[in-house]
């Protein structure tokens, strides 16, 4: 494995050109998937793309797209004494449903258990979720610090997009059941800190409106349902029939054309993190311009439909998609392309929380990158050489692969994936979120990474690390006991209050 030289870095942006591109960004706001904001990216990096010199492929998909502002979501109690009361709304569940302008009205009914639902027939069901920390052994295998020696690290996780995947409420039961809405409340948890947050993002469309709330709005929504007091609930969304967007793809070929390395992100997001990866993704390519050739073929992918997940594929992520739909360069059958290793790229420049003023200083998140063999785990530690920014927990999935990079796993190539998960990551906020001096040391710490493989010798490459049938059993074992507690203790909550 040779290092690779400090002037092939050289045609990177610099952090000032880094940072335009991130202002640009902010600028263009939250990219749901298929809104005129993420069309206008996806464009411009193809853009980008063409004036690298290289063939812009695209691959398009073709969805109903939902949407809806936050001046159209709005919850109204009907109080008798005290008149109507607004209470504010978190957030919207994406994909969810949509009243119409003028809402839908009727009493609120509390449910203290979604597995059955009762006695919410025409009515608006008003529900607990809870909000746990998790042990993050649960999820992946601690591999190693860096830099070395680093610590600090967290040791439960605790995360709207876990809280809400897992024990959010199963909106086509509450239908199935009869309810005209869904309320839903974040237990433990300020309004502030789940406002705007854009999850669950990977459900289909399940015709039935419900939101989010938390905090004090949502205890004080509690008590009125259980007094059943009527309410209107409006979420006044829109579809929009054959919406569509593209998978941006490119081809570098290399001087060996029989093996590829992919390098992978997605396009859409919510915020200037999640997800700015294609910034990262697009430096990688600048590396093999101007006549560079790369040793082995690189193939590299802007997925356009991360939050549209059910739009492209059944299971997985979206490069899942891409995956399926192009074989011939990844798959080694035949006469296909074989990818010995992957890069995917997502959540640059994660701060532990929103800076309030550009002067306001803020520690970086710990970033979490999947490492999921021992030669990508010596890759990684070689090209973290000069960061002066930033910590990182290594890991590899114990049960599941978080991010874009989770399918190339599930393929069994190797790969370096960076998936940092701010707990502001799914919300919808033009904030400034990013660090660009950690982007920057970041796309450095992959670019080496790349460079480094085009050339690690293939039988050093091997394939990804699996866990054994019998860890992941255990895992899934001890992850339907632990949410059977929590459940249960949610449930015996609805009691004590």
């Amino acid at each position: 494995m040779t290092e690779p030289p400090p002037e092939r870095l050289a045609s990177l942006s610099s952090r000032n050109e880094l940072r335009g591109k991130v202002d640009r960004l902010r600028a263009v706001g939250p990219r749901e998937t298929a809104s005129p904001e993420h069309v206008s990216f996806v464009d411009w990096i193809s853009g980008e793309l063409a004036s690298l010199g290289v063939q812009v492929r695209r691959d398009s998909h073709k969805f109903d797209r939902w949407s809806v502002s936050a001046s159209d979501c709005a919850l109204l109690i009907h109080d008798a004494a005290h008149g109507n009361l607004e209470i504010p709304v978190a957030s919207a569940y994406p994909y969810s449903g949509r009243t119409g302008p003028l809402g839908i009205s009727g009493q609120l009914q509390f449910v203290r258990c979604t597995a059955r639902w009762s006695g919410v027939a025409g009515k608006i069901a008003v529900v607990e979720v809870p909000h746990p920390s998790v042990a993050v052994g649960m999820l992946l295998d601690d591999v190693g610090h860096l830099p070395t020696g680093a610590n600090g690290f967290p040791h439960s996780y605790r995360h709207p997009v876990l809280s809400a995947k897992v024990f959010g409420p199963d909106l086509a039961a509450a239908k199935a059941a009869g309810a005209i809405g869904v309320v839903a409340v974040w237990q433990d948890s300020t309004a502030a800190q789940v406002a705007g947050q854009y999850v669950p993002f990977d459900l289909p469309y399940r015709d039935i409106p419900a939101i989010w709330l938390a905090g004090e709005e949502g205890r004080q929504l509690i008590n009125h349902a259980r007094h059943g007091s009527r309410a209107t609930l409006t979420l006044n969304a829109t579809l929009s029939p054959d919406s569509e967007i593209d998978t941006v793809w490119t081809v570098v070929e290399g001087d060996v054309t029989s093996e590829s390395i992919l390098v992978v992100t997605h396009t859409d997001g919510v915020n200037a993190v999640e997800e700015n990866g294609a910034l990262g993704v697009l430096e990688l390519v600048r590396l093999f311009t101007g006549g560079q050739r790369p040793k082995r073929t690189l193939v590299f992918v802007f997925a356009g439909a991360h939050l549209r997940i059910p739009a492209v594929t059944n299971r997985g992520q979206a490069i899942t998609a891409w995956l399926a739909s192009h074989p011939e360069w990844w798959s080694g059958k035949g006469d296909a392309v074989r990818a010995v290793a992957g890069l995917a790229v997502e959540h640059l420049g994660a701060l532990v929380r929103p800076r309030e003023s550009p002067a306001d200083p803020v520690d970086a998140e710990v970033e979490l990158i999947y490492a999921t063999n021992s030669t990508m785990l010596d890759v990684l530690a070689k090209s973290w050489a000069g960061r002066q920014r930033g910590k990182a927990l290594i890991a590899r999935p114990g049960l599941i692969h978080l991010g874009e990079g989770g399918p190339l796993y599930e393929e069994g190539i190797p790969a370096i994936a960076l998936a940092s998960v701010p707990e502001y990551l799914l919300k919808t906020t033009k904030s400034d979120i990013a660090d660009v001096d950690l982007m920057h040391e970041q796309i450095a710490t992959f670019a080496r990474a790349l460079l480094l493989l085009e050339s690690t010798p293939t039988k050093l490459l091997a394939r990804a690390d699996q866990p054994s049938l019998v860890r992941k059993a255990l895992t899934v074992i001890r992850l339907v006991l632990v949410i059977g507690r929590i459940r249960l203790l949610t449930w015996l909550s609805t009691f004590s209050r």
